[in-house]
């Protein structure tokens, strides 16, 4: 009879191995791919900060701004990405910011615009004023995240849904 005990320990063995190694092989590398995805995570704010970092301080903002590329933001990283950038398209709409606080939208419609801190994000706030005769009231602002400016270029991310960059060169 201690044969067959023997026997049927012998051939558990192995199986009682395989049965504790591999849970142990499985929670190794599901902490590794925990890890790796924290790292991911943790260096995509990283990027987007350094970006902000980058930000001018609005008051330069002021002049004619005529959108080249609208581009959607295909990973929801917050990044104007350069695949994003080759995938957008040419859209006809426009800005003229003036010093004094006041804009021209389109050419079309009057309204004010302010730039604004909030967090570590510079924010544009445009207010287009009613339509005399078709709205009752100012509509609510259209609200942006001025994520780059430079003397020739503005790229602001849309506030509602941070889906849609739009990619403004400056005329004048």
């Amino acid at each position: 009879m201690t044969w067959l005990i023997n026997l049927k320990y012998k051939h558990m063995k192995p199986h009682f191995i395989v049965f504790i190694a591999c849970p142990l092989v499985i929670a190794f590398n599901s902490g590794k791919a925990q890890e790796k995805a924290i790292a991911i995570t943790t260096q995509q704010p990283r990027a987007v900060s350094d970006i902000e970092a980058n930000q001018t301080s609005g008051e330069d903002i002021a002049g004619y701004w005529k959108l080249k590329l609208e581009a959607y933001d295909d990973n929801s990283n917050k990044i104007l990405d350069d695949a994003e950038r080759k995938k957008g398209f040419k859209n006809n709409y426009s800005f003229r910011f003036n010093a004094d606080g006041s804009c021209k939208i389109m050419e079309s419609f009057k309204g004010r615009y302010e730039v604004k801190t909030e967090g570590s994000n510079k924010m544009l706030y445009v207010y287009r004023n009613k339509v005399e005769g078709q709205e009752k009231s100012d509509p609510p602002p259209d609200v942006y995240r001025i994520i780059s400016m430079s003397k020739s270029e503005l790229v602001l991310l849309e506030n509602e849904g941070n889906l849609t960059f739009w990619v403004f060169e400056r005329i004048n």
